[in-house]
């Protein structure tokens, strides 16, 4: 195969392959990739997914440097990647304490980056206020 497949073909072979394999694969990439750990913990309900969350978005926020992030691709921001995290543990029925890890994560933003117009800060505050700025 010379062309790489497209999401709904990828997609539908996924769908095809029997669970054991697709849980191997899974915890293959979980286990090297702490975000998407944390995702898989979280959907299981595993409240310890909280507490890896805040190690991993307070991280990021102290080693993000806005300057830089404005030329980069969302996608291929680690603190997007992290904020994204935040919104689906919320999914999963964490709210409350992703409201707390979110204003834990802004206090530390603004203290080490200022008060700015960037889209990290923007998500922080609904992330943590629960509800969009205006």
């Amino acid at each position: 195969m010379d062309t790489p497949l497209d999401d709904a073909s990828l997609t539908a072979f996924l769908e095809g392959q029997d669970s054991a394999w697709l849980t191997e694969q899974l915890m293959l990439i979980a286990d090297e990739d702490p975000i998407t750990r944390i995702r898989l913990s979280g959907a299981a309900g595993a409240e310890s997914a909280v507490e890896e969350a805040r190690a991993v978005v307070l991280s990021l926020v102290n080693a993000h440097l806005p300057a830089k992030s404005e030329d980069d691709d969302e996608e291929d921001d680690p603190l997007h990647r992290a904020l994204d995290l935040l919104d689906d543990l919320i999914d999963y029925g964490f709210e409350d304490e992703i409201g707390d890890v979110a204003d834990e994560a802004r206090e530390v933003y603004v203290a080490r980056h200022g008060e700015d117009d960037g889209e990290h800060l923007a998500r922080l505050h609904v992330l943590a206020d629960g509800e969009e700025d205006d």
